[in-house]
């Protein structure tokens, strides 16, 4: 059996074992505010690096909060369709970085005159010179000191700030190439997507958009792992891999793995925001997945949107949650995700679309941070049923400055952080010597106004430049 063939076999039987998994929609209560219409995926991407391992649920929202909407007033999202995937076990050849598109140009490429916000945190450096060579960076310092090859061509960005390329680590309908090339000449290089339509040629879609420097890198998860009747097969019908044993989680998990998936995505939603009883992985089932994962070195992350769902998901070990929760977060569990080195993807973006839960959750996101948690941007783009933003996500970068976020906490939460959580951050997410050379050049300071994001002067990616607004040579 060629390669291909045995690919789409396998892609084949996880489709099959995902439709069993069907379930009615439901019409959730209008007690209870709307809520993000989730995707079943299957995709993969780039698993470069050993899993990080860490340790994840009722709502009664305040009154102090918003109140949920009556009857009338209730939002009624349609699910946004899902393919349900199948998995066949890949080739060792095609368990390759497949996110990683090298150019095969040789001449170097040199930025300088510019101020470098590296991505790490560290203050800004005026003076700044970034050496692109084969499609990694090279060098990177103060233009003084970085030794630029004769033959480099040589840009002067004339004082706009360079950072690292952005990453959203929450996306849907990831698969466009139009959205894909959106997002790409808007700055974010790098797109998770955390559930998609599945194909049987799937895999082979995401790897040729991988070879096109135009598209943003596609990094992209299986279908998400559930029960029968549970999340999103309940409330939404959307299709999912069911588990009905800790040994079926385990073997359903390494077939996803076999079939490309970079990421795990499980669903833990209890279904107290639809005001009802959704049925969840037992503590085994989930613990079950996650050793799994972990042992082929990839992350698992997990959809909640209450702390007892995030309770579960901190109690199986998983490496970031989806969605901020929309009741009170307490102390205790802060504490939990910062023992579990556990990273946050808030969607804010997502809260303010549905229209409810937007100032719990940004409240919460305030308190995580203040205390030292760390954040990964991440929007939940076409998650739910509404114009979310294509390119830089700066509605929830505004939310995140609105919780309470400096604008080096939020490049850092876009870049490093979201690396971290795409299991990128040694190739990725900050410009280091040896990285791939994924480049965003925008004319102000967005240290000064975040808003700068906006103002895109020149993006690089895998070392190629594909947008340029003005750089003086």
């Amino acid at each position: 059996m060629t390669i291909l063939a045995s690919r789409r076999h396998l892609l084949g039987v996880v489709l099959m074992l995902a439709m069993v998994g069907c379930g009615p929609v439901l019409t959730p209560s209008p007690v209870s505010p709307g809520a993000p219409t989730r995707i079943a995926a299957v995709t993969s991407a780039p698993s470069l690096a050993p899993a990080r391992v860490t340790a994840t649920t009722e709502v009664t929202v305040p009154p102090t909060e918003e109140a949920a909407p009556t009857a009338t007033a209730k939002p009624s999202p349609e699910p946004i369709p899902q393919d349900t995937p199948a998995i066949a076990p890949r080739d060792e050849e095609m368990i390759r970085p497949t996110a990683v598109f090298e150019v095969e140009d040789d001449q170097a490429l040199a930025l300088v005159n510019g101020t470098l916000i590296d991505g790490t945190g560290a203050d800004p450096l005026p003076n700044a010179a970034v050496v692109i060579q084969g499609g990694r960076i090279v060098a990177v310092g103060q233009e003084s000191e970085v030794g630029i090859p004769g033959p480099a061509r040589v840009i002067d960005v004339q004082g706009a700030t360079m950072l690292p390329g952005f990453i959203n680590a929450h996306v849907h309908q990831g698969f466009d190439g139009q959205k894909l090339a959106a997002w790409a000449q808007g700055g974010v290089t790098t797109v998770r997507d955390l559930g998609a339509y599945p194909t049987e040629d799937l895999f082979d879609r995401r790897d040729a958009f991988l070879k096109d420097n135009q598209y943003a890198r596609l990094v992209a998860a299986g279908p998400l792992m559930t029960v029968p009747d549970g999340y999103p097969i309940n409330p939404w019908g959307v299709k999912a891999l069911t588990v009905t044993s800790p040994e079926d989680a385990a073997s359903k998990t390494g077939q996803l793995l076999d079939a490309g998936a970079d990421v795990i995505k499980i669903a833990l939603d209890s279904g107290a925001i639809f005001n009802t009883d959704i049925p969840v992985l037992t503590a085994e089932e989930a613990a079950a997945i996650v050793e799994v994962a972990h042992r082929r070195g990839r992350l698992v992350s997990a959809h909640v949107t209450t702390t007892q769902d995030l309770k579960r998901a901190l109690d199986a070990g998983v490496d970031d949650m989806a969605h901020m929760v929309t009741d009170f977060l307490p102390a205790h569990r802060i504490q939990g995700m910062l023992e579990g080195d556990v990273y946050w993807v808030p969607t804010l973006e997502l809260w303010r679309r549905v229209g409810y839960f937007e100032r719990r959750a940004v409240s919460n996101l305030g308190r995580f941070v203040e205390a030292g948690g760390q954040v990964a941007l991440g929007t939940d783009y076409a998650g739910y049923n509404a114009v979310f933003d294509l390119g830089m996500p700066i509605t929830e970068i505004e939310l995140m400055q609105k919780a309470g976020m400096t604008p080096m906490q939020i490049i850092v939460a876009g870049t490093k952080n979201a690396a971290a959580v795409c299991n990128l951050d040694h190739e990725l997410g900050t410009l280091e010597a040896g990285k791939i050379a994924d480049v965003l050049i925008v004319d102000g300071d967005p240290l000064a106004d975040i808003h700068a994001l906006m103002q895109v002067r020149m993006v690089i990616h895998n070392g190629v430049v594909i947008r340029d607004e003005g750089g003086k040579d």
